[in-house]
């Protein structure tokens, strides 16, 4: 009788030892999940716009260049595909002159790493390059811009608003132009 009611003992303790486990350990999956979702929520605000869902992804198959033979007076040219990651450095590089960019492009990826990105070129009269889309890493951006470090006056910028299939970039005397390939 004394080992029958041991085990009754044993086995009605046994269900109320189980909750408290259960409910230790609910507990400690509710604090976990809470942790987690609160991370998410702070690393999502300060996830670098880079690494972000948003603007558009660049997804061009190819970037064709053609330089006329009397491309800058005849000199070579020096040209940027710049792609600006965030809306406040939109503002700032939307205005910028070519020889502007040129001049601080420097100072300025390395002041605003996640938010410029840019390949460059040298093109000398009458050449032409395909550049494949694989180039340019596939950034999601806000807005890309083309500059051409020409030796006359002018803005010489081009903003970009096609980010897919194939674009042709003319290099003429003093100016530039930015089409889509059909």
């Amino acid at each position: 009788m004394t080992n029958c009611r041991h085990a009754l003992t044993h086995a009605a303790g046994a269900p109320v030892r189980g909750r408290t486990v259960m409910a230790d350990l609910a507990r400690k999956l509710a604090a976990w999940c809470l942790s987690a979702c609160i991370a998410a929520v702070l690393a999502g605000c300060a996830m670098p716009s880079i690494l972000s869902f948003k603007g558009d992804k660049v997804t061009w198959d190819a970037l064709t260049f053609s330089a006329s033979d009397d491309v800058n007076n005849n000199s070579p040219v020096a040209v940027d595909v710049v792609f600006v990651t965030d809306e406040a450095m939109l503002a700032r590089i939307a205005e910028l002159p070519a020889s502007k960019w040129f001049a601080g492009r420097a100072d300025l990826v390395s002041a605003y790493p996640k938010s410029i990105q840019y390949r460059s070129w040298e093109f000398v009269p009458g050449t032409h390059r395909d550049v494949p889309g694989d180039t340019f890493d596939r950034p999601r951006v806000a807005a890309a811009f083309i500059f051409a470090n020409y030796a006359s006056p002018g803005a010489h910028r081009v903003r970009i608003e096609q980010f897919s299939g194939r674009l042709a970039v003319q290099l003429d005397d003093n100016t530039f132009s930015v089409s889509a390939v059909k």
